[in-house]
C-alpha cells in the first residue's frame, strides 16, 4: 500500500515536470529576441540607480551607463544617505556628464528606510515617462543596453523584463549560482511568454512611470522591505502588458557572492517575498518546485522498495529532457559552460530547497542594506 502510494506521488511529479519544462518552459526555448535596436521615435529614459555606500562600485560602473549609445536619457542616481565617500564621487562625474543627475537623501535619526523608499523619491524626481532601473554594482553587457530595452516598449506593452546574470568565476558557489540564476530566469520569463509575469530582477528592468503612479508606488507593500522588483512587477502586469528581453547587449552583469554563507544570506531577503505573490503564481510556483523535489525524494523512497527497470527509464527520460532544455536555454543565455554540471547542480539544487525551506515559510524578509 505504502509502495503504491509513493510509486503514485513519483509518476505524478515526474508528469508534471515534464508539463512544464516540455510544454511551459519549452516556449522560452523557441523564443528569439529581437535584434534591431535602433528606435525611429526613440522615447526619453530616466536610468535610476539606488546607491547606499557604492563608491568603489560607482568608480567602475557607472562610466558604462553615462556612455550609452543613445541619443535622450538621464541618469539619476539616489544617493541614499551613504556615509562613504559616494556624494563626492558624483559630484566629479557630474563635471563631465551632463546627463548625470543626483539626488541625495538624508535621514534624521539616522534612520534607513529601505530601497523602496530610495527608488520612490528617485521616479517622482525623474525627468522622464520611461524607466529604466539597475543597481550601483552592474554594469552593461554593451553601449546598447538602453537601445534593446527601450525597443520592447511598444504598445501595448509597458514593461520589459531584462535578464541579468552574474559575472563568471572559477569557483563552485559560482557555478551554482549563476545555475540558480539561469533556473529563475526560466520561470518568470517563461511564464511572462504565457500572459503569467510575476516578477523581474530589479538591476534590469524597463516600465512606464504611469504603472508606477496607477499602483500607488509601492504602497500596497511598504511594510516589506524587499519587492520593489517582483512585488512591483506581480501587482502592475497583466497578459498583454509584458515582455520579455534576452539580446545578449541587454544583459546587466554584477558581481556575485563569494561564499556560501554571503549568498544563502541573500537568498533568504529575496525569497520571503515569494509569499506575497498572487495565487496563481504560488500554485504555479509551488507545485513545479514540489514536484522538482519529490521527483528525486520519491525515487529515493522507491530504492528502498525497489523499483522496476519501467520507472527507472521513466526516470532517466525526465531527467535527460529536462536538462537538455535547461542546456539549450542555458546556452541561449550564454552560460554554456554551466552545460556539464547540469546534473551534479541539480542535485545540489535539491539541498538548497531544503536549506531555505524555513526561511521560504516561517522567515521574515531582511532589510535592504
Amino acid at each position: 500500500m505504502i509502495k503504491s502510494i509513493i510509486l503514485f506521488l513519483f509518476v505524478s511529479c515526474m508528469i508534471i515536470q515534464l508539463i512544464y519544462w516540455g510544454i511551459i518552459f519549452f516556449r522560452f526555448l523557441l523564443y528569439q529576441p529581437k535584434n534591431e535596436h535602433k528606435i525611429q521615435n526613440p522615447p526619453a529614459i530616466s536610468v535610476i540607480i539606488c546607491a547606499y555606500n557604492e563608491e568603489e562600485n560607482l568608480k567602475k560602473n557607472l562610466p558604462l551607463i553615462l556612455e550609452q549609445n543613445y541619443s535622450n536619457y538621464e541618469v539619476l542616481i539616489v544617493n541614499d544617505d551613504s556615509t562613504d565617500a559616494t556624494k563626492e564621487i558624483l559630484n566629479t562625474f557630474k563635471k563631465e556628464y551632463s546627463h548625470l543627475n543626483i539626488l541625495n537623501i538624508s535621514y534624521h535619526k539616522k534612520r534607513k528606510l529601505g530601497k523602496k523608499n530610495a527608488l520612490s523619491q528617485g521616479i517622482k524626481a525623474s525627468l522622464y515617462d520611461t524607466i529604466l532601473v539597475t543597481d550601483a554594482d552592474c554594469y552593461p553587457k554593451s553601449k546598447n543596453w538602453i537601445s534593446y530595452m527601450a525597443n520592447s516598449l511598444n504598445h501595448p506593452i509597458e514593461i520589459g523584463l531584462g535578464y541579468g546574470p552574474y559575472k563568471k568565476e572559477n569557483t563552485f558557489v559560482n557555478y551554482f549560482i549563476r545555475y540558480e540564476t539561469v533556473y529563475t530566469a526560466i520561470q518568470y520569463m517563461s511564464l511572462a511568454l504565457w500572459g503569467l509575469a510575476y516578477m523581474g530582477v530589479g538591476r534590469n528592468m524597463i516600465y512606464k512611470k504611469s504603472l508606477f503612479y496607477k499602483a500607488n508606488g509601492f504602497d500596497k507593500h511598504s511594510h516589506i522591505p524587499s519587492g520593489d522588483d517582483d512585488l512591483f512587477i506581480n501587482e502592475v502586469s497583466n497578459q498583454k502588458n509584458t515582455s520579455i528581453i534576452i539580446h545578449p547587449e541587454t544583459f546587466m552583469f554584477s558581481s556575485p557572492k563569494k561564499t556560501w554563507k554571503e549568498y544563502l544570506h541573500q537568498k533568504r531577503r529575496h525569497i520571503t517575498t515569494g509569499k506575497h505573490y498572487k495565487w496563481v503564481h504560488q500554485i504555479v510556483l509551488g507545485l513545479f518546485s514540489f514536484t522538482h523535489f519529490g521527483m528525486y525524494f520519491f525515487a529515493l523512497l522507491l530504492c528502498l522498495y525497489g523499483i522496476s527497470m519501467i520507472f527507472v527509464i521513466l526516470f532517466i527520460i525526465t531527467i535527460s529532457l529536462k536538462n537538455t532544455i535547461f542546456g539549450l536555454i542555458a546556452l541561449k543565455l550564454k552560460e554554456q559552460n554551466l552545460i556539464p554540471l547540469i546534473f551534479v547542480l541539480d542535485i545540489i539544487y535539491i539541498l538548497y530547497y531544503i536549506v531555505l525551506a524555513p526561511t521560504l515559510m516561517w522567515g521574515k524578509t531582511i532589510k535592504w542594506k
